[in-house]
Order: structure tokens, then sequence, then C-alpha cells
């Protein structure tokens, strides 16, 4: 059997393509990396990388046995963190995925109500845009996400691995700064006014699904971004339009720094889903799905702008 630190050092060679540069990444010296490779290389008998003096290239058998690296170390992780949770029944650790259309001040009040239950689990945190929060979840990105989109991959709907609940409406507006041009116009905006400006995109997140809803027109000039976050901020500075979920666009239109505008013919996303793998769910999951509530609760909390909204609350 291969040892599993000859497949991190070759893993390592072939990402950084430098023997020595390797050597530095996994704090060992040059020659212990150059003699785990050969000795691997002539335990399978073919050459993995060719050498020059400057950099190494994986040959074709080494770009196979990289990609096929790369899925056993996975499901390594995977029978161990297993193996714990069977015998305690709690994870240890716990991936949750917020989608860029929900409040995410909330979580740090289920970070700390969880870590005072369970500490020894790791919670890992991230954020996902549009199809990635499905995509995260079918390829174990996340075990539980909060606002994935409305409209299910195909994926999700035949496998019996996952599980969802509704979160409610989610209703959006189309905001520009007060001195946009589209500000000026006292009709409501159509797909023919709209893309004779500069609109901004959330970047979707999704790797492999495709790529879901964005306010992209046909031969429109797009201004791309990471989150709704950098979004209104190009918007306050006029640098474009685009749809914000009403409980982010609202502070900032009573404020003044955003105007709301009448639109017709765009379509919306008016609703999401929390959805989680009960695939070996452990006590981690269901301790934060008891926690998250139910339908009403989620939206109140996750979908809707309340400035009265008390902090270190949770489900009644």
């Amino acid at each position: 059997m291969i040892p599993t630190d000859s497949l991190e050092i070759v893993r390592a060679v072939a990402h950084f393509r430098n023997f020595t540069a390797a050597a530095k990444h996994l704090h060992k010296v040059p020659s212990a990396i150059s003699y785990t490779v050969r000795k691997l290389e002539e335990r399978l008998d073919v050459q993995l990388f060719l050498r020059d003096s400057k950099r190494v290239e994986l040959t074709p058998a080494g770009e196979h046995f990289i990609k096929h690296t790369d899925r056993l170390l996975l499901e390594l992780e995977e029978l161990e963190q297993s193996t714990r949770q069977m015998a305690t029944g709690w994870e240890q650790e716990l991936r949750i995925a917020l989608d860029n259309v929900v409040n995410q001040g909330m979580v740090y009040d289920l970070v700390r109500d969880f870590q005072e239950v369970r500490p020894e689990t790791n919670l890992i945190i991230n954020t996902e845009v549009h199809n990635g929060s499905w995509d995260a979840l079918f390829h174990n990105r996340c075990q539980l996400v909060l606002g994935a989109p409305k409209n299910i991959p195909d994926n999700i709907l035949a496998n019996d691995r996952f599980q969802w609940k509704p979160m409610g409406d989610l209703s959006w507006d189309f905001v520009v700064s007060p001195d946009h041009p589209l500000a000026k116009i006292d009709e409501s905006l159509t797909q023919d006014i709209i893309r004779e400006h500069t609109t901004i995109s959330i970047q979707d997140t999704s790797r492999v699904f495709q790529h879901g809803y964005n306010l992209l027109l046909d031969d429109q000039q797009v201004l791309t971004v990471p989150s709704f976050r950098m979004a209104i901020e190009c918007l306050i500075k006029g640098l474009g339009s685009t749809i914000l979920p009403s409980h982010f666009a609202k502070p900032h239109i009573d404020a003044g720094q955003l105007v709301s505008c009448d639109v017709v013919d765009i379509p919306m996303n008016d609703s999401c889903y929390m959805a989680w793998n009960k695939e070996n769910m452990g006590n981690g999951l269901r301790w934060v799905l008891e926690w998250l509530g139910e339908e009403e609760w989620l939206n109140k909390i996750w979908l809707q702008h309340d400035n009265n909204k008390p902090t270190g609350y949770h489900v009644p």
C-alpha cells in the first residue's frame, strides 16, 4: 500500500512544479522529497514527472495518478471523520454554507451557542452564490446550506442523500445611486432601457453545476463582483445597476444612498431553501437544524431587514 505521506509529497511537487518549493511547503529537505518521488516511481514502475534543471512536469501517467490521489485522500479524510462520528455521535467538523442572499449576522450567535454545546466539533463557515450553494452541498463542500435558490438541480432532486425545507418569500429591489441616469427616468424600466447601462453581476460560485440566474442581458456591459457587499459599494459609487435582496437594499434606500426603480419583465428568484445532507447525519447537524427552526422563523431571521432585531436570540 502506498503511504499517505507519499501521496501528499507527490501532490505538492505536482502543485509547485518544483522539488525545492514542495520541500519548503512541507517543511522537509529537498533530498527527502526527491527520494520519496523516486521510490514511488520505482514501486509503480512508471515515470510520474519529467524533470529539468528548473521545473518538473507531470507525465500523462502522473496526471492520472494525481487525479485519483485527490479522490483517495478525500475518501480517507471522510472515513476518518465518519469513524470518529460513529464512536461519539458527533461530527469532527461541520461545514455550513451561507448563500450570499441571507443575512449573515446571525451566524455568530449560532457559532457561540454551538460551541457551548459541543466545542470539540470544528465549525467551517463558507459563503456561496447562486447555484454554488447546491454545488457545494452535492459535492460535499458543506453539509448544510442556507439560502439555496428555488430552482433545485436535477442532481439534487434525484439523490436521496439530500433534504430541504423552504425559507419563505424573498423580495428584491432594482437599485441605482440617486445620480445614476436610470434614477432620472420616470417610467418603469424595461430590459431595453436597462440594457443600455452597466449591470453589476454577482459571480456564481458553482464549480460543476450550470451557473444560476443573474441579472445579465444580451449585449450588456457587465461588472462582475464576488458579493452583494461589494455590489452595494459599487452601486453607491454609481458604477452600475443591479437587483438586491430587499433586506440588503432597505437601509441604503432609507439613508438616501440608493434609489429603488420600478421594473418590468425582470425575473427574480422569489424564494429559497435550507438544505442539508442527511447521509451519516450526526448530533451536530441535528442540533443546528433544531436551532435554525421552521420556515417562518428562518424567513424572519435570514431574509428580512429589522432594525429592532435583538442580539443573542435563537429559536424559541
